[in-house]
């Protein structure tokens, strides 16, 4: 009796785990103090059981493109996540370019260079996924623009913490960034360029201390022109258009135009995410420890719509183990 109690226990926590949660979830991380009260008050299974997995459990941003990630920046592209290249005009390609994810074009129709370059995703051109996802770009960019600055006009060869960095008109990085995290993997670097952001040739990008390229963002007024060899980090957003030279590279970035056109020359992009796999739904959640350990490690990350980012999946999968110890325990 006392063994049959224990396992009705185990599935009444299950089913309270799954039963309770929020439709909306992925995009708001753990509940409030005040809403785990009020669940409990109403009899719901204690949150403590259900475990909340720390970073992991923020889920992935509702996607049209397919492995768009999880966390703050992907929450803020919504359907826009899983690609690496968005444009809305044309997107041309010369020489052996590698895109690792999604490529995405509305309203044009002309998507030339590949062969010789090479994606790792799905090409969407008008179809319902561009749609949504140029409604989610929109909406991300007019979000990050409208963001109040904490630093006006900064030097971008230099070594900056999380916060919105404002320029007025146009931004050079002629040698060197650093981006620190400052131990915080959900920081936050935006920058806002009114006009043209250019790179010198060879010039980086650097994240330090947990800063997650998934949550950098270059949101620029006019269009964007990456130097030669430039290695760049981030999603850059130009109202206009991104024109990337020979041997530069997106190392964990995105290149998405929103009225205009992305040319790509010999060029690396990698999306945060980590790659794609067809127009599926958005990034999985991360995972629950505790109780669900178990059961979520027979679905793995990437395995439902789309791959989730190693940068931003870390703390889930670890979470995952967690989740296996404490069932091995009972």
């Amino acid at each position: 009796m006392r063994k049959f109690l224990g396992l009705l226990t185990l599935a009444f926590v299950a089913f309270g785990c799954s039963s309770n949660s929020n439709p909306d979830r992925s995009l708001m991380g753990p509940p409030s103090g005040a809403a785990l009260s009020s669940a409990m008050a109403a009899g719901t299974v204690d949150p403590a059981l259900c475990g909340k997995g720390d970073n992991g459990d923020s889920g992935g941003g509702s996607g049209g493109g397919s492995g768009g990630g999880s966390g703050v920046g992907s929450a803020l592209l919504k359907g826009a996540a899983g690609f690496a290249v968005f444009a809305a005009s044309t997107i041309t390609n010369t020489g052996p370019s590698v895109v690792n994810g999604d490529i995405g074009l509305t309203p044009g129709s002309a998507v030339t260079g590949f062969p010789p370059g090479t994606f790792t995703g799905t090409l969407h051109i008008n179809d319902a996924v561009t749609a949504q996802a140029k409604l989610d770009l929109q909406a991300a960019f007019t979000d990050l623009v409208g963001r109040p600055c904490t630093t006006v006009a900064p030097n971008l060869d230099s070594t900056l913490g999380p916060g919105v960095y404002c320029f007025s008109s146009s931004a050079q990085l002629n040698t060197a960034l650093v981006l620190d995290g400052q131990g915080n993997p959900n920081a936050l670097f935006i920058f806002q360029i009114g006009s043209t952001l250019t790179t010198a040739s060879n010039s980086t990008v650097t994240l330090i201390n947990g800063a997650s390229a998934g949550n950098v963002f270059w949101v620029v007024g006019s269009s964007a022109t990456l130097g030669t060899n430039t290695a760049f980090q981030g999603t850059i957003i130009a109202y206009s258009s991104i024109t990337m030279t020979t041997g530069a590279s997106l190392t964990n970035g995105r290149a998405m135009a929103l009225n205009a056109a992305v040319t790509l020359d010999s060029n690396s992009i990698t999306n945060p995410g980590a790659g794609s796999s067809g127009g599926g739904g958005g990034g999985g959640g991360g995972g629950n420890g505790n109780g669900h350990g178990k059961h979520h490690k027979h679905h793995k990350h990437g395995k439902h719509g789309g791959h989730d980012g190693d940068d931003d999946h870390g703390d889930g999968d670890g979470d995952h183990h967690d989740g296996d110890n404490d069932r091995d325990s009972d």
